[in-house]
């Protein structure tokens, strides 16, 4: 749904929900300035989170954030709400909800949890990092039949082949077929 489920934007390395509830403040404040600040504040945070990419990639996810923002919180009269704003950023991050997205930054806070465990697994799928996927995949073997948090709810096995699940983790490891081998041994379906 944000605008595109594959543009769902990466989290930071230490996102926590205090963090997001924070930033979620700061959109209403901005939705509400006079006149609204929600480009200038969808910028910041692209910025923040995109960092190292190339400033057209910055400037298109910015203008695709207030975008929707602009649509969420102000459309079909609508007033600059908290509830519009953790959408806005549950969404940009491939979550159907605010109580969906702050679990898993709470599942991610804990580490040792299946959702920890998945992100490095998919983390470690796209860089080919076939020795921390073997540990993961060793230490938690019903992780290979574990889906994702995010609304597409992919399996491991989606991330070897960068077909569209997540945008930023689109590529193809160098060792694509050992870490394919790795997922099917393991017992990916």
């Amino acid at each position: 749904m944000f605008p595109n489920p594959q543009d769902a934007f990466p989290l930071p390395s230490r996102p926590s929900v205090e963090q997001y509830r924070k930033l979620a403040k700061d959109l209403v404040k901005a939705c509400e300035s006079e006149p609204p600040t929600i480009g200038g504040w969808a910028d910041r945070w692209m910025a923040s989170l995109l960092v190292g990419a190339e400033r057209r990639h910055i400037d298109r996810a910015a203008t695709q954030v207030e975008e929707f923002a602009v649509r969420t919180m102000t459309g079909n009269h609508r007033h600059c709400v908290l509830a519009d704003a953790q959408f806005v950023l549950a969404r940009s991050h491939g979550f159907v909800n605010w109580a969906a997205f702050g679990a898993h930054l709470d599942a991610l806070a804990h580490g040792g949890t299946e959702a920890a465990a998945f992100e490095a697994a998919a983390n470690a799928i796209v860089r080919g990092d076939e020795a921390t996927l073997r540990q993961l995949l060793h230490a938690n073997p019903d992780l290979i039949r574990a889906r994702s948090a995010r609304e597409h709810g992919a399996t491991l096995l989606h991330y070897i082949s960068a077909n569209g699940v997540e945008n930023f983790r689109q590529q193809s490891p160098p060792n694509a077929v050992r870490i394919t081998e790795l997922l099917l041994e393991a017992g990916a379906d």
